[in-house]
């Protein structure tokens, strides 16, 4: 009799542990990425640009807004339009169209389509030291219409996205709580180079997404440096955090 009992205590026990864990690991994905249709965020934008066959270097500023515009359904999938406009770093001229993009939300995972290359941005469970492959749906050289890379950019695919920070955070003067980083990718190679750098690179991506309103910070710098006869980069950055949403 004692010994059924001491069995039927530590089934239950063990159920309780279960259910338990099972309660703790959930939390939405869609509470870190608002996707009604009306909604904006208005990020400032620092875009690093290399002129003059790549010997310059320069900051771009401009302000850019994330609209919600529509949803569609692809044969049963619910994804969502979201448009971006361009303006000046203050927002005093006029609103310019810079394309569109597609988020498409399901029960694990967050994906975001841009001129047909699929990132998974965010993934399940959202715990601390979690990774996936967000990348692993890009082709190789996703970049070689546009930059002739010789260092980088070539194993985009195999990237290690990963969650590696939660909590409170100042950005930019703005407090925020909730946040979740997820790192992308940190490879950085001799930069900044010095007079005797002969090479270098940087493939940096973070992104920061707080809770009840989605993307508030990102960092992308996808560069290389060779010296040659003139030194110079190729390739582009951009850093961005958020100044205000409805």
């Amino acid at each position: 009799m004692f010994k059924h009992l001491y069995l039927l205590f530590l089934a239950a026990f063990l159920f309780s542990c279960t259910d338990k864990k099972e309660t703790l690991d959930v939390e939405p994905l869609t509470d870190y990425v608002t996707l009604q249709v009306g909604k904006s965020i208005t990020y400032r934008l620092d875009s690093t640009v290399f002129t003059f066959n790549g010997t310059r270097i320069e900051t771009h500023k401009y302000q850019v807004k994330h609209t919600v515009l529509q949803e569609v359904n692809n044969d049963g999938q619910k994804s969502f339009v979201v448009q971006r406009l361009l303006n000046n770093e203050t927002a005093t001229g006029s609103w310019a169209n810079n394309g569109t993009y597609l988020v498409t939300p399901s029960e694990n995972k967050i994906e975001v389509t841009t001129d047909n290359l699929r990132v998974t941005s965010l993934q399940g469970p959202l715990r601390a030291g979690f990774s996936w492959k967000g990348n692993s749906q890009l082709p190789f050289a996703p970049y070689k219409p546009l930059f002739d890379f010789s260092l980088i950019g070539y194993a985009m695919n195999s990237w290690n996205f990963s969650y590696t920070g939660f909590g409170d955070e100042t950005i930019e003067g703005q407090a925020y709580k909730n946040i979740w980083t997820v790192e992308q990718n940190n490879e950085v190679l001799n930069m900044p180079p010095t007079a005797s750098t002969e090479v270098a690179t940087k493939e940096v991506s973070v992104e920061k997404y707080a809770k009840g309103i989605g993307l508030v910070y990102k960092d992308y710098q996808m560069y290389e440096y060779q010296k040659g006869t003139s030194a110079s980069y190729m390739g582009f950055g951009i850093t961005m955090w958020m100044i205000s949403h409805n």
